[in-house]
């Protein structure tokens, strides 16, 4: 007889909790929970009604550039995905809620502090050149041919800003290739998981 073991992750750890991710360099994921003891002890203090009178708000912090924003969460939501404008920055984010009537007298503050996460240095989003020579090597996957290009004479290197697709380069440096008949298989290796199906 076999045996299958089979286990849930649980839905929650019963800790009050902010935690950041980088999923790319301008998005971060973030997950949070408040434990019961904690959210016994706000309803102790600000009354019965805490939670249907105030609004949970994640205020990210931008450490790096010294800014703050704030976003609006729900009660039903325990992570979010957040889009940011600056990449390869420190950010931390904290977990508060807000009145949602501002004229609340249970609740005196304009915003009740919970907790706050982990600091994450948020990804790089450009391809980063530890020291630009005149030739860059390419190895064709294909054919395995090596071959160098020149690039003081291509004008787009010296502008090449926030690049988020290596295809764009591709077809900057091959410009008679059309990258849209790419074959996905993977010839490097012969694998029968590296073909797509």
């Amino acid at each position: 007889m076999e045996i299958l073991e089979y286990y849930d992750l649980p839905y929650r750890y019963n800790q009050t909790i902010v935690k950041v991710l980088a999923q790319t360099p301008t998005t971060l994921f973030v997950y949070w929970d408040i434990s019961d003891s904690d959210r016994e002890n706000l309803v102790n203090k600000y009354g019965e009604r805490f939670f249907e009178e105030t609004k949970p708000v994640l205020i990210i912090h931008n450490q790096t550039n010294n800014y703050s924003f704030e976003v609006e969460i729900n009660d039903f939501a325990n992570s979010w995905y957040l889009h940011i404008s600056d990449s390869k920055c420190v950010y931390s984010i904290e977990l508060g809620r807000k009145p949602i009537n501002q004229n609340n007298e249970s609740i005196p503050q304009n915003y009740i502090y919970i907790t706050s996460s982990n600091k994450m240095e948020a990804p790089n989003d450009h391809i980063l050149f530890d020291s630009l020579g005149d030739t860059v090597y390419f190895r064709n996957v294909k054919t395995n041919i090596i071959e160098g290009k020149k690039i003081t004479s291509l004008s787009f290197i010296q502008n090449i800003g926030k690049i988020y697709n290596i295809y764009d380069i591709y077809q900057k440096i091959y410009p008679a290739e059309n990258v849209k008949y790419f074959d996905l298989n993977n010839p490097s290796s012969g694998n029968p998981s590296s073909f797509f199906k």
